[in-house]
């Protein structure tokens, strides 16, 4: 087609390469977030530990504990809904 190495790579094989690998690149960045609330048991500071922090504070902790636990889920659960749309928007009818 007479193109350059340059202009192969950026017009014809990356975009495809990008296509198929952003649904897979954000579906390990849901894992990455879901496995952040394992640093909490090394004792790193973290969402999870935000949250108990703010629960001993108001001696409410299992509630603490409970509205993580819910605003870990509506994160995870958006951020899988808009995986899920873009693999349909940019599905391979095959």
């Amino acid at each position: 087609m007479g193109f350059t190495y340059s202009q192969n790579m950026k017009l014809i094989v990356l975009p495809q390469a990008f296509r198929n690998m952003l649904p897979v690149l954000l579906t390990q960045t849901i894992i990455l977030f879901q496995d952040t609330s394992l640093v909490y048991a090394v004792g790193a500071y973290d969402l999870l530990k935000g949250f108990e922090t703010a629960g001993k504070n108001f001696n409410r902790l299992v509630e603490a504990f409970l509205l993580a636990a819910i605003v870990y889920f509506i994160i995870c659960f958006s951020l899988s809904s808009v995986v899920k749309k873009l693999q349909a928007k940019i599905a391979i009818v095959r």
